[in-house]
């Protein structure tokens, strides 16, 4: 397997009108949004500047994914062949960067093994406790394995320090407007196909995890996976655990905290989404979560994201038909969206110390290594089968 960054021709690549787009966002941050940003920061001072530090990027974030078109944003976030350079030759994973970050391309899906049982050393996944089957965020439209990085491997380390040796794959699944959804759904089932089928892992022992868009595909897949009448259906049986990172469940935007946390939140107020998704918050018919949902479901939200509310009325429903003891919510006090990847990639001063600490040194990023101990916590405790 061999190590690459830019799959994508539409990473990296700007029409002519897509510059113009640039230039605009850039210059109307600039002229018109940025002054107006501080001005009301001013009004609305405190004593302390931490909240103006923090509110900054977030704002930055925001207005970027409001302002831009699919095509500029990939540009704009790039390949991200520095920060993975920048990661793999750090002092603290660059002992081990032979072992991390392989890439793998079949003809129905690709994707990076991220790390395969530990970092020391390359392992069957098939010998790990646990294997992570990773669906990256970003609207459909954006992102890549590869801004993830930093975070799964920080991830992977957490569980690793509680004892659990752990693959995770992240599916590079293909973006739209080019790949109209199902396409990315039908990537997912061929990803988890092949962790069983030929990687020989046992499905109780896969874990599929996934934050905004990519919880959003994540129970697409599962909804698939339980549909009889489902063209995707290949009589796969359901995984072992389901993490959701600030999934998006619904194609509506409503509810209170759309309002509430449109300033403060790094995801813009979308008017209107397209109808091809599937509604996970109201969905008509309706969705027998218990014969779709794995045994053990793990859910965050931020109180500061526009999400929460959607995401939080969700788990009600879930912990009333299910019971508590199969889902765990955890919400993120004035957290935004997906705030434990996104430490990874805004706080650089704490990305900073991360990377030149050595291996084994459990500060920074906490946020991103508490969802690594609670994943490792429930796989502790259970009792698989000998495959034989």
């Amino acid at each position: 397997m061999d190590r690459q960054t830019d799959n994508s021709p539409s990473f990296g690549h700007l029409r002519l009108v897509d510059c113009v787009v640039v230039i605009y966002c850039v210059l109307r941050i600039l002229v018109w949004e940025l002054p107006l940003f501080l001005v009301t920061c001013y009004l609305w001072r405190s004593e302390s500047s931490a909240p103006f530090v923090s509110a900054l990027p977030y704002f930055l974030v925001r207005k970027t994914n409001e302002l831009l078109n699919p095509i500029a944003l990939r540009w704009l976030t790039g390949s991200s062949s520095e920060y993975v350079n920048l990661v793999l030759t750090s002092r603290r994973y660059r002992p081990y960067r032979n072992n991390i970050y392989h890439a793998l391309t079949r003809t129905d899906f690709k994707g990076f093994w991220v790390m395969q049982g530990s970092l020391q050393n390359l392992e069957s996944p098939s010998s790990s406790d646990l294997t992570i089957l990773y669906l990256h965020g970003g609207g459909y439209i954006s992102s890549q394995p590869s801004h993830y990085l930093l975070f799964l491997l920080r991830l992977g380390e957490a569980i690793l320090e509680q004892g659990t040796s752990v693959s995770i794959f992240a599916l590079d699944y293909s973006l739209a407007p080019e790949h109209v959804f199902p396409a990315q759904l039908k990537e997912a089932t061929a990803a988890y196909e092949y962790l069983i089928n030929e990687e020989h892992i046992l499905p109780e022992k896969i874990l599929i995890a996934g934050d905004s868009a990519g919880g959003h595909l994540a129970l697409s897949f599962l909804v698939a996976l339980a549909n009889e009448h489902s063209l995707l259906r290949k009589r796969l049986p359901k995984p072992g655990g389901l993490v959701l990172m600030s999934p998006w469940l619904s194609l509506h935007n409503e509810l209170p905290s759309f309002k509430i946390n449109a300033h403060k939140d790094v995801l813009p107020v979308i008017s209107s989404l397209n109808s091809l998704y599937l509604e996970f918050l109201t969905p008509e018919p309706a969705i027998e979560w218990d014969a779709v949902l794995p045994s053990w479901v793990w859910v965050s939200a931020g109180t500061d994201e526009l999400f929460f509310d959607g995401v939080k009325t969700w788990v009600d429903i879930l912990e009333d038909r299910l019971g508590q003891e199969r889902v765990t919510f955890v919400a993120g006090a004035e957290k935004v969206h997906v705030w434990q990847w996104l430490q990874t990639i805004i706080d650089e001063r704490m990305k900073k110390e991360v990377l030149e600490r050595e291996m084994g040194d459990r500060k920074g990023f906490g946020a991103t290594a508490a969802v690594g101990r609670a994943i490792a916590k429930h796989y502790l405790e259970q009792t698989f089968p000998d495959p034989g």
